[in-house]
């Protein structure tokens, strides 16, 4: 008697349900994890429309960063070190004091950040910002 002998199939993995498994996967992770995203410098910008506010001189300090990094204030030189000190003994005088910070166009923008820190620093709450011409 002759048995006969079955054909083996080879094994195969079925790629529909591993498309699957990996879309899912996919799909939770983008999903749980956590996007960084940088804020930036928050300003709080006038309304357009809004009044302008005429301020007396003596609640007004000015600080100016020029081309060359040097920063003025009051139109005389200061160490940028110096700035937090020389702006908290003034706030301190002159509760709501604004501060104009006068940006050169061609000043490094790591010297306007690191004025802008020590402004912060000081403890100003009210701040203009201008970019053009600084002395």
């Amino acid at each position: 008697m002759k048995i006969a002998r079955r054909r083996s199939s080879a094994p195969s993995i079925s790629l529909v349900s591993t498309s699957d498994v990996a879309f899912l996967l996919l799909i939770f992770f983008l999903s749980t994890s956590a996007l960084s995203v940088d804020r930036g410098l928050l300003l709080d910008l006038p309304r357009p429309g809004e009044p302008l506010t005429i301020l007396h001189p003596e609640r007004l300090v000015t600080i100016d960063v020029g081309a060359d990094a040097i920063v003025r204030v009051d139109g005389s030189e200061v160490p940028v070190s110096r700035v937090r000190s020389n702006l908290a003994e003034r706030i301190e005088r002159t509760p709501g004091l604004v501060v104009r910070l006068r940006i050169s166009p061609e000043a490094p923008y790591a010297a306007f950040v690191a004025v802008l820190d020590q402004v912060k620093l000081a403890g100003a709450r009210q701040l203009s910002l201008e970019t053009g011409t600084a002395a």
